[in-house]
């Protein structure tokens, strides 16, 4: 189970329905890294699709991709489900139906997004202090910028599942948007991370012409120590936020839309995990970390 996470009841795949939730997380610093910053024990969510497909947010943009498939990749740790929860105990046919329309209707390349695009904006949505660190400052530098260049219309993850509930056909428009509580910021601590791990993650990522600013070496480490000044990240993270349209931070965005539809860019995976709208089914994947 992802660290600080709790254990969860075995779950069969065969008993996934489509319109079904996949909460996971990932082996390795980057996904610990996006799961601190999104106030989570997850670093993803994925969709299901009709049976034996899940749909995601994917670099290659939004994909549907075998479940068999995705379960067997070695890097997860875990996998849990959750079942959306409609006016009767679950969804009815015609409402997963309308879900998973408006799924297939996002499967658009300009919707892509990477591993670190997402740790980019879930920096950028964070409310909290960081740790004085300039390894991560020089980390989230990049992540931060890497968000800015995504195309306007790339998503996040938790975006992706959030707009596919939300937007439907479904009428009246909206009626099956999760429910987003308000939640006092985690107390989660900051994870131990191994730098050069994380970069190496993170260095298939980059585009050519960073990768080339940075000297990467065939490690995927730079070739010097990066050091990014206050004022420099500083404009990073506001490049970051104004390429996402967002003008506040965390639980701000969700108190100042009251009764209306949240931006879905807002959504964290935190806001789906604790969503009442999705009730836990049990775990697809329990590894244990590496």
């Amino acid at each position: 189970m992802p660290d600080g996470g709790s254990p969860a009841l075995a779950f069969q795949a065969a008993q996934l329905r489509t319109g079904d939730v996949l909460l996971m997380r990932a082996r390795g610093p980057l996904a610990a890294l996006t799961a601190w910053f999104g106030e989570s024990a997850y670093s993803h969510v994925a969709l299901l699709g009709r049976a034996g497909y899940l749909i995601e947010v994917a670099a290659g943009g939004v994909v549907e991709r075998a479940l068999s498939q995705r379960l067997d990749d070695p890097a997860l740790i875990a996998v849990d489900a959750r079942r959306p929860m409609g006016t009767a105990i679950d969804l009815q046919d015609n409402e997963r139906i309308a879900v998973l329309a408006h799924a297939l209707s996002l499967r658009r390349q300009g919707f892509a997004g990477d591993a670190l695009a997402a740790l980019g904006r879930a920096a950028a949505l964070r409310d909290r202090s960081l740790p004085a660190s300039p390894q991560l400052r020089a980390v989230l530098s990049e992540a931060l910028g890497h968000a800015a260049a995504e195309p306007a219309g790339a998503m996040s993850a938790s975006e992706f599942v959030y707009r596919c509930f939300a937007e439907n056909p479904a009428q009246p428009r909206g009626r099956l948007a999760p429910l987003l509580p308000l939640a006092a910021p985690s107390s989660a601590p900051f994870p131990s991370l191994d730098w050069d791990g994380l970069w190496r993650e993170i260095a298939p990522c980059l585009r050519p012409a960073r990768r080339e600013a940075l000297r990467l070496d065939e490690h995927g480490q730079p070739a010097s120590a990066q050091h990014v000044g206050e004022d420099e990240f500083a404009e990073a993270l506001a490049q970051a936020r104004q390429r996402l349209g967002l003008m506040e931070r965390g639980n701000g965005f969700l108190a100042a839309s009251g009764p209306r539809l949240p931006n879905p860019k807002c959504v964290r995976l935190r806001d789906l995990e604790s969503s009442p709208s999705f009730a836990p089914l049990g775990a697809l994947l329990d590894a244990a970390p590496i």
